[in-house]
């Protein structure tokens, strides 16, 4: 019990001497050792610093084009550092010569197939314009049928009446509506024909054709054409030319009858007298009996004519016209199923061809591709401008013999009218990058020279090959671009940009080194009379070098570069400032739990 009270009072003696040391922010210890710096007033600079490669902006890059698994060997490649010229480009000088005797290997193999394939689709194209021709013909042949079985039909009963006998059925009665049944049944033919109908429809028994006509319900059979001749309807047709010409016979036959009949009278009374003899009298008598026969005759034809001749034509001319329409549509119906196979077979073809074509084309291009000529003047480096570790490393040196990936840079030959910088921005440092800032570029090779120069392209991301090897490392790539041509600067040169991302005029400003930070608040050592006190203090922006100071210390005044030895936090108030933060939030409604206290009473102390 009593060692318990003599360290309590212990550690109370300890924390009352260090709050009388530190009361009032004044530290007492010799500061004449340490090193010191004066607060500046003045221009101030903040910037960015970043190290990078030059690189031309834009460039001409050959890459390997052939699509080989096993790749495909240089045979031939100009010099890096040659210079194109003018007159290089204008005769097409050679910059590489890859081999191609494996794709002339295959090209050759492939013309037989594709003489077979080009075989077949001429001959599926030739189908087509035959069965075209061959369909056309039966159509119009169709449709002619078509036309003289109306005729036959109007002709036969009259105009009038044939026009009023189809519109009742509601048949096609003249040319116009003929064409517009044939359109209308032409177009649910085609859409009977769409692969999508024909799924839906298969899924169902609904057939919702017009035009399919059953043969046992003829349209014929059931018009009455007995009632054209009660009720005159006939026109000047054919049957009513029959009707009267029947007729006409009928009067002569009548006529002729009684003629007989007045002469077998005289012929009788002449044989009472005997004038005449029996057999004139007899041949009279036969003679009238002709006539009886002849009128009989006409009478009963007519009769006939009427009653069972003109139905039965009038009802097989309407049949032959209701067959024709069908015979129409039925023949296109065949005539285009016909065409959808043929159709189908040229697709077929066709699609094989442009297949084999786009492959001997592609064969042909690579083969192309496997002689790079000069097309634009400047110098030749081996590689890819792009190229670096993450990239590079899976490709085979560039020289005569060494075998090439697909799609792998062979040359480039950059611009140099136009220089620029790939730069790496941290990611602490992205938000201040902005397009169109300044920015100053030093060659390593040239150091005594500076260039200027301007923020032209910031990534959106991070780079991911940057992070491939190191997770935590984010950095966005940037583009910087140099003003004017400088003949001394290659591509490749490291070089350091400055990013100018803000001019201050007219602020105080200290080292970074000198500024310290406690629970959030920044102070520095200022030196007094030999001595150091703690001063808090107002901070602005900053660089590599020197920090804003906007409130604590004056201009002239000298502060430390470093933390003295002696100093220790002000423990007690850092604890009375916890005590009065949680009274805060317990007054809030905060919760905090035993965990989290304790790991900021860690913090504190």
């Amino acid at each position: 019990m009593k060692k318990t009270v003599i360290t309590i009072l212990a550690v109370g003696l300890c924390f009352g001497t260090i709050w009388a040391l530190t009361r009032g922010g004044e530290t007492k210890g010799s500061a004449e050792e340490l090193p010191v710096a004066q607060v500046q007033n003045g221009d101030m600079v903040i910037d960015v610093l970043e190290g990078g490669n030059i690189q031309a902006l834009n460039y001409l890059e050959f890459r390997n084009e052939v699509k080989a698994k096993s790749g495909i060997k240089i045979l031939e490649i100009i010099d890096e550092g040659y210079m194109v010229t003018e007159e290089d480009v204008a005769n097409q000088k050679v910059l590489v010569r890859l081999d191609t005797s494996e794709l002339e290997e295959e090209l050759v193999d492939h013309d037989v197939a594709f003489q077979q394939t080009e075989a077949a689709y001429a001959e599926a194209k030739q189908n087509i314009e035959i069965e075209e021709s061959e369909a056309l013909s039966d159509i119009k042949a169709e449709r002619q049928s078509l036309r003289f079985a109306l005729l036959d039909f109007q002709k036969f009963v009259g105009a009038e009446a044939a026009e009023d006998t189809l519109k009742r059925l509601k048949l096609p009665y003249d040319t116009n509506s003929l064409e517009k049944y044939e359109k209308e049944a032409t177009d649910l033919i085609v859409k009977a024909f769409d692969s999508k109908k024909l799924a839906e429809s298969a899924k169902s028994d609904e057939d919702l054709n017009p035009y399919a006509l059953d043969a046992e319900s003829s349209l014929a059979s059931n018009v009455n054409f007995g009632d054209f001749l009660k009720q005159e309807m006939l026109g000047d047709g054919e049957a009513e030319q029959t009707i009267r010409r029947m007729k006409d016979e009928a009067l002569v036959a009548a006529s002729e009858l009684s003629v007989k009949e007045e002469s077998v009278a005289g012929a009788k009374r002449l044989h009472e007298k005997d004038f005449i003899t029996r057999q004139t009298l007899d041949n009279e008598l036969v003679t009238l009996d002709k006539a009886k026969l002849a009128l009989q005759r006409s009478e009963t034809e007519l009769e006939l004519f009427r009653d069972y001749e003109f139905p039965k034509e009038a009802e097989k001319m309407l049949s032959n016209y209701e067959e024709a329409l069908l015979s129409l549509i039925r023949t296109k119906r065949e005539e285009m199923a016909k065409m959808s196979q043929i159709y189908a077979r040229y697709r077929s073809a066709k699609r094989r061809y442009d297949l084999e074509l786009k492959k001997r084309q592609n064969l042909e291009e690579q083969i192309a591709s496997c002689v790079v000529h000069a097309e634009l003047p400047g110098l030749v480096a081996y590689g890819g401008a792009k190229d670096n570790y993450y990239t590079s490393r899976y490709y085979e040196g560039i020289s005569e013999g060494a075998t090439l990936k697909t799609g792998q840079p062979i040359i480039t030959i950059p611009d140099m009218s136009k220089l620029g910088v790939e730069v790496n921005i941290h990611e602490s440092h992205i938000k201040k990058i902005e397009l169109d800032q300044k920015v100053y570029i030093t060659a390593e090779s040239v150091p005594d020279k500076t260039l200027v120069g301007r923020i032209a392209k910031v990534a959106v991301l991070p780079d991911s090959n940057a992070s491939r090897y190191n997770p935590s490392l984010k950095v966005y790539p940037a583009t910087v671009e140099i003003e004017g041509t400088h003949e001394f600067l290659k591509p490749g040169m490291s070089a350091k940009v400055e990013i100018i991302v803000e001019e201050l005029e007219s602020v105080n400003y200290i080292p970074v080194q000198s500024v310290f930070v406690e629970e959030s608040e920044h102070f520095v050592f200022r030196r007094k009379r030999g001595d150091y006190e703690r001063v808090p203090v107002q901070v602005g922006s900053h660089n590599d070098e020197f920090i804003e100071i906007v409130g604590g210390v004056e201009p002239g005044e000298e502060v430390l570069l470093k933390m003295p030895d002696d100093y220790e936090p002000p423990q007690i108030e850092v604890a009375k400032k916890s005590n009065k933060k949680r009274e805060i939030e317990a007054g809030s409604g905060k919760k905090e739990t035993a965990s989290n206290k304790r790991e900021k009473l860690d913090k504190n102390a």
